[in-house]
């Protein structure tokens, strides 16, 4: 009965982050658009997108193989089942069935299924956007696991039960270790927020998709009902991850039983999801260029990565005193 609960809770919530996820797209580009000086298209854009993609004629090109068409599909359904281990203001709904190494496996799987599907679509443009969509993913994953793996074991030293279950993360936080932690909090906030940026793909980082150079590279042969399933599943994933470091470093929760408290905490979760979308996402994509991949590879692994090492070492010291 329980995986009958849990499965119907998987759906509600599949629902619930599809519309703020698209949600947040339209306010993004929104505002975007303000900061330059234009007016934007209307924040429900991306629902009309989607809705009018879904309707449109699919095209297929004839040097692709079965899994063009089947990585989409492959890829929400990562997403959807990665839903069920994303906390999200409450531990997760399937919390006991999988811990943190389960949730970075669903996250890569899905950029996986991507790459495959694209690199099954003979198209060199697109081949030239996967080749750099997983140097990019090699290069940002270290640290943001470093990260995560840093703050569980600081929570496992006061005795919470299941340390890398990420309904952990709602039991302590980094915060409560003093002032040393407090540093390290600080530079692990850095840390996440490149790691975001670069999970996303905007600013310096927007490469894979480079409209003028690749002509949107890893999304230039997709259209139709596939490419809408493809940006569907991106604002999920996008969500997701944001959903991730608000956990890590912000999960503060309001103490409210029932239904009623996971509703407010669901969308305080929302807003602080939002708040962090806004900073490295809108502001930054905003005020940064995109970057060569040498030079974006070179700051994931100088910089956010040695920061990420850095947080990690203040963050035991702060723990040992």
């Amino acid at each position: 009965m329980k995986i009958v609960y849990g499965v119907i809770g998987l759906i509600l919530i599949y629902i619930y982050v599809s519309v703020v996820s698209l949600l947040f797209s339209g306010i993004d580009r929104k505002l975007v658009a303000r900061m330059q000086r234009r007016i934007g298209p209307p924040i429900l854009q991306p629902f009309y997108d989607f809705l009018k993609l879904m309707s449109k004629e699919t095209i297929i090109p004839k040097t692709a193989n079965f899994m063009f068409k089947a990585a989409p599909i492959l890829m929400l359904a990562t997403v959807i089942a990665l839903l069920a281990y994303t906390p999200l203001g409450f531990p997760p709904i399937f919390g006991t069935k999988g811990d943190i190494i389960v949730f970075i496996y669903l996250l890569t799987l899905a950029d996986f299924f991507l790459v495959v599907g694209v690199m099954s679509s003979g198209s060199p443009y697109g081949r030239i956007g996967a080749a750099r969509g997983i140097a990019l993913l090699v290069s940002r994953e270290p640290a943001m696991m470093l990260g995560v793996f840093a703050v569980m074991w600081a929570i496992s030293k006061l005795g919470v039960e299941k340390p890398f279950s990420l309904s952990s993360l709602y039991e302590h936080t980094i915060w409560d270790f003093g002032p040393v932690a407090w540093v390290a909090g600080v530079v692990l906030i850095y840390v996440f927020m490149a790691w975001l940026a670069s999970e996303i793909e905007v600013g310096f980082f927007n490469i894979p998709e480079a409209e003028q150079e690749i002509a949107e590279g890893t999304l230039v042969e997709y259209s139709g009902r596939y490419l809408g399933i493809i940006k569907l599943a991106e604002s999920i994933k996008e969500f997701i991850a944001a959903s991730l470091v608000v956990a890590v470093l912000f999960p503060w929760q309001l103490n409210i039983p029932g239904v009623q408290g996971y509703l407010i905490n669901l969308l305080l979760h929302t807003l602080k999801v939002f708040i962090v979308l806004l900073v490295s996402k809108t502001i930054f994509r905003t005020i940064t260029g995109r970057l060569k991949i040498s030079q974006a590879v070179n700051l994931l692994w100088t910089r956010v990565f040695t920061a990420s090492v850095i947080g990690a070492l203040l963050l035991a010291l702060g723990v040992m005193l």
